[in-house]
């Protein structure tokens, strides 16, 4: 009776799963605009969804607070994206030429897959890898480096933005790890033994990926005055160019000056490029400081959205009725 009940019980999920039809919509449209649901729990989205639509190579991300709630493949990251965004609705879901929803569901005008299989099995992966700027070693921010050429050249390469870039391995040349070569854009997975972390080669065309978000921070300092340099963060629904603030612009300063001075000293932090803003922006909903950069996108066009707070170089004006 028992194994009875097992096996009825394993044909309804096999029919469960069979009966489950996924989409992938062209980019700049929202499962909305089709009237069919989101997908509606990070299971589904890495799982049966990315299964039945042959995305699980992809690199998976979940990333709240960025502006939809559901599942998204970017299409220039290479990653697959679950977000929660409590302020977000099916209608004002954000519409970018990066981002091709998945929806539960199958619409008229596009191709679907459906899922078969009895079951799916798939590994998240968090991203947490970071691109450092020439000159610097993974030892000197206290992360360690990418240990392997799977890594290197898989999950790291996408996730710092450097997708489509050639990659090659080469042994025996001064390093260990993973490393972009900017003047031959290029990356490059090598092992040198007997090179240390602390040893590998510094050259100031090398761009070490490492597995992990630097922690360390630094003060930025006028050589002529030794005078702090000023950050503000925005209340919510401002950009930088609103009042007037030139935007942080990069990574390091991010991370690095503008999060203590702002408050924001120790909080988790990641690049997140292609998603529809530029700039250093704290993401109230995910507790996250991002760092991104979007081709096309302006000081004036940058995303706003209610839980986001931008970092700004300067200090700001106050506002005045």
């Amino acid at each position: 009776m028992r194994s009875a009940l097992i096996l009825a019980m394993a044909l309804r999920l096999h029919s469960a799963l069979a009966d489950s039809t996924y989409s992938r919509l062209e980019a700049g449209s929202k499962c909305n605009d089709y009237r069919i649901p989101e997908v509606s729990s990070k299971d589904a989205c890495f799982g049966v969804a990315a299964l039945s639509l042959s995305l699980t190579g992809t690199t998976k991300m979940q990333l709240d607070g960025i502006g939809f709630n559901g599942c998204a493949y970017n299409v220039v990251a290479n990653v697959l994206i679950y977000s929660v965004t409590p302020a977000a609705t099916p209608a004002t879901h954000l519409a970018l030429p990066t981002l091709q929803y998945i929806c539960n569901g199958a619409p008229t005008t596009t191709t679907t897959a459906t899922t078969t299989a009895t079951t799916a099995t798939s590994t998240t992966t968090t991203g947490l890898f970071a691109k450092l700027g020439p000159s610097s070693r993974c030892s000197d921010e206290g992360v360690p480096e990418v240990l392997t050429k799977e890594a290197c050249f898989g999950a790291a390469l996408h996730t710092v933005g450097l997708g489509g870039t050639s990659t090659m391995e080469l042994n025996n040349i001064g390093f260990s790890g993973c490393v972009y070569n900017a003047a031959a854009d290029m990356l490059i997975f090598g092992i040198t033994p007997g090179v240390t972390p602390s040893s590998n080669m510094k050259l100031n065309t090398f761009e070490y990926l490492c597995n992990g978000i630097p922690t360390t921070t630094t003060t930025t300092t006028s050589t002529a005055t030794t005078t702090t340099v000023v950050y503000t963060r925005l209340p919510p629904g401002q950009r930088c160019m609103d009042r007037s603030l030139p935007a942080v612009s990069s990574r390091e300063a991010c991370f690095g000056a503008a999060a203590p001075a702002t408050g924001l000293s120790g909080r988790f932090h990641i690049e997140v490029n292609w998603i529809g803003f530029t700039g250093c922006v704290y993401n109230g909903v995910a507790g996250i400081l991002m760092y991104g950069v979007t081709p096309g996108v302006t000081p004036a066009t940058t995303m706003v959205l209610p839980h986001f707070e931008y970092v700004c170089g300067g200090e700001a004006s106050p506002l005045y009725p």
